[in-house]
């Protein structure tokens, strides 16, 4: 805060509704200060709004607003409250005129017509004090902003042995966006010296393609207050690469919350962005290779299922026990392997955009109720309860919702305890079908919630088998019929998991 220059004068208001007294007034104290003259108490108050006075030599008797009420008003504001205030009269000293003076702040009472010499030597008094009091306001604030200057100076000396025992760029920025220093990891990447940082985003050592993007974003933050978090590629002047790093930005401020400058630092995440590029470059060759190996596994998978069901018309009558029993887990395997496979397809087509619907209008009842039973004859230690109304006509494709339901009540089957219950229940509200399936099983990990729906994700491992790819292609089943699915367990044995699906009545 800059110190306010040294007042030569101090200012002497003096009120009186008579202008050849004010101008008596202005000659005998013109010397001692400069003097403001006012006609009535009404534009008295209205200078006291606007300046700061030594002191007030208010006549007492004048129309409107007297001496005495404009007194009052003067002590009643924090402002001039605390102003001198010296009654001018031509009434005869009596006690309970000076007193009622008194009683309203004055500090002296002076008759008129008055002596030049006392006057002066009254008012020079209290000029005198308020000079000082001034004077001792100015050392006090000069003092205040030399030791704010030496904190600042302090800090900003710590700021820069921190900013340079860092291993990441760190800069600092004006108000105004204007980068003005960079610490040693800058000056080691760069080849320039610390305050060669003002037209970073624009410099050569900023990649080409990168700076006009990041000069805007800069922009948009220090217009806006924001803050700054974009990538960007610097050049390293040892390899004369150009390395990937994430810079963030945030605004310094002070008690009032307006920005006082901005710190930015520069992470090198050059390694990691290498690391990112390659996982994806192995998760699509990942896929490719899934989606080829599943289309090679059809065809032979098809002529062993055909093959074993030849072998159990042929010589089924003629088998006995051991080798009846040996084709139907043969026959067992290969439908595992057939849905394994399918799945995988399945996964191929929803990363690709393929996985098709055939939609059409149809009934979930009946769909509902045959998968149930279906299920319920391949799993008769559990108990499946369906809840539904009468019909649920609705738009969709009910071979891809069938595989949906099946894939659920499967998953609430597998993870119960023998003669635990699975209840499915299906109703429609306000235009959408809703469906729920609750187990009474072991639940799932609350921290597992998030990734279940993800490729091969399993929220107890490999333990109860599958690939995890389920409820990844119900959740691609769902979102193309325009829904969602999610599931909502706290992970306690015994109160098992809630899977819930919305979707809307004509997909």
């Amino acid at each position: 805060m800059p110190v306010q220059p040294e007042l030569s004068r101090a200012r002497i208001l003096v009120v009186d509704d008579h202008a050849p007294n004010l101008l008596t007034l202005e000659a005998t104290l013109g010397d001692l200060g400069e003097v403001v003259k006012a006609h009535s108490g009404e534009e008295a108050l209205l200078h006291l709004l606007r300046e700061d006075f030594a002191l007030i030599l208010l006549d007492v008797q004048m129309p409107g607003l007297d001496g005495f009420e404009t007194a009052r008003l003067i002590k009643e504001r924090e402002r001039s409250r605390f102003i001198p205030i010296i009654f001018l009269t031509a009434r005869s000293r009596d006690a309970s005129h000076v007193f009622r003076g008194y009683a309203q702040g004055a500090v002296d009472y002076v008759l008129k017509p008055f002596a030049p010499e006392i006057l002066r030597s009254k008012v020079s008094v209290f000029v005198e004090l308020f000079l000082k009091e001034e004077q001792l306001k100015r050392q006090e604030a000069l003092l205040r902003r030399r030791e704010r200057e030496a904190l600042e100076r302090e800090s900003a000396y710590r700021y820069r042995l921190l900013g340079d025992a860092m291993p990441l760029c760190v800069f600092a920025a004006g108000p105004d966006g204007r980068l003005r220093y960079g610490n040693r990891a800058w000056t080691e990447l760069s080849g320039l010296p610390s305050e060669a940082v003002e037209n970073l985003w624009r410099s050569e050592v900023m990649h080409p393609e990168d700076r006009e993007s990041v000069h805007a974003a800069w922009c948009h933050s220090v217009g806006t207050g924001q803050p700054f978090e974009v990538q960007f590629r610097l050049r390293c002047q040892r390899t004369q690469a150009f390395r990937w790093h994430l810079g963030r930005a945030v605004p310094e401020r002070n008690e009032r919350g307006r920005i006082t400058g901005w710190i930015i630092t520069a992470t090198d995440i050059d390694n990691q962005k290498r690391a990112e590029e390659e996982l994806a470059r192995a998760s699509v060759a990942k896929d490719a290779f899934l989606a080829a190996a599943s289309h090679e596994l059809r065809t032979p998978l098809a002529a062993a299922k055909m093959q074993v069901q030849l072998a159990q018309r042929k010589f089924g009558a003629e088998l006995t026990d051991g080798p009846r029993r040996a084709l139907e887990g043969l026959d067992r395997q290969v439908d595992r392997m057939t849905k394994l496979v399918s799945d995988l397809l399945d996964v191929s087509r929803l990363l690709t955009g393929r996985l098709s619907l055939e939609v059409e209008e149809f009934d979930l009842v009946p769909l509902l109720r045959t998968t149930c039973e279906r299920l319920q004859a391949l799993s008769t230690e559990h108990r499946l309860r369906l809840e539904t109304p009468e019909t649920l006509l609705m738009r969709g494709d009910p071979g891809r919702l069938e595989q949906v339901v099946t894939n659920l009540v499967a998953n609430a089957i597998r993870y119960s305890p023998q003669g635990g219950e699975v209840a499915l229940r299906a109703w429609s509200e306000e235009g959408n079908v809703l469906l729920l399936v609750r187990d009474q099983g072991i639940g799932i990990p609350v921290e597992k919630l998030p990734v279940i729906f993800e490729r091969f994700g399993q929220a107890h491992g490999a333990r109860y088998g599958g690939l995890g790819l389920g409820l990844t292609i119900s959740q691609g089943i769902i979102e193309q019929h325009g829904g969602r699915i999610w599931a909502e367990s706290r992970g306690v044995d015994g109160e098992g998991s809630t899977f819930h699906v919305c979707m809307p009545l004509q997909s």
